[in-house]
């Protein structure tokens, strides 16, 4: 007997999910040079040939591993991005929490602040078409927001410092303790003590003057 339609695509969905699944649990633990495609195959349960019929490459999966779990953060971070409707120097510490707030406490997000901590570690011609892919309209919307609330302020030094911000989100996420940073905090104390730190830094406009003579 023929399995019906829509038992075939239950079994399709099914083996994408499995596929995704054991390749963000590899790349993860493993990194992209880890991720092979045996021990995706062997880790899902499903034929080596699957994961060329569902996503085409390796790297095709990782795209759709980084998708299915930045794209509701993403979809968070614009809708209280939306909700930021003034600009001035006192609506830094808003546009930075609905940058910051989802990656914490949207659902299921273990998982994607495993993912991106990892993300950010792995070799620039890997993860940098997916990160263009992934971020680079959202990191626009922010940094232009940002920007609207510093006139005067040079648009580049505004686009380094929210790169800066990226950056102690990536290393909190990947490394919440270590032995040369101090015990693990919660998610609350984490989140309140980066928001801060981001939202100082950019209340902050060193001259090129000023920073010569602090490190002179």
């Amino acid at each position: 007997m023929n399995p019906k339609p829509e038992n075939i695509a239950c079994d399709s969905n099914d083996t994408q999910a499995r596929l995704l699944n054991a390749a963000e649990s590899l790349f993860i633990d493993a990194g992209y040079a880890g991720m092979s495609a045996r021990a995706i195959a062997q880790t899902a349960g499903v034929n080596i040939a699957a994961m060329g019929y569902h996503f085409g490459s390796k790297h095709g999966l990782l795209e759709a591993v980084l998708i299915r779990r930045v794209a509701p953060i993403n979809d968070a971070r614009l809708r209280r991005l939306a909700r930021v409707c003034e600009r001035g120097p006192d609506a830094i510490g808003a546009i930075l929490h609905a940058f910051l707030w989802p990656v914490f406490y949207t659902e299921n997000e273990a998982p994607a602040r495993r993912l991106m901590g990892r993300v950010m570690t792995e070799p620039a011609d890997v993860v940098e078409p997916l990160l263009d892919l992934v971020f680079s309209d959202v990191i626009e919307q922010f940094v232009a927001a940002v920007a609207a609330c510093f006139p005067n302020e040079d648009k580049g030094l505004i686009a380094q410092k929210f790169s800066f911000v990226v950056g102690a989100l990536s290393f909190t996420l990947l490394r919440p303790s270590s032995p040369l940073f101090g015990s693990v905090t919660t998610t609350d104390v984490s989140f309140k003590r980066l928001l801060k730190f981001s939202v100082d830094g950019f209340q902050i406009t060193p001259t090129n003057r000023s920073i010569e003579k602090d490190i002179l």
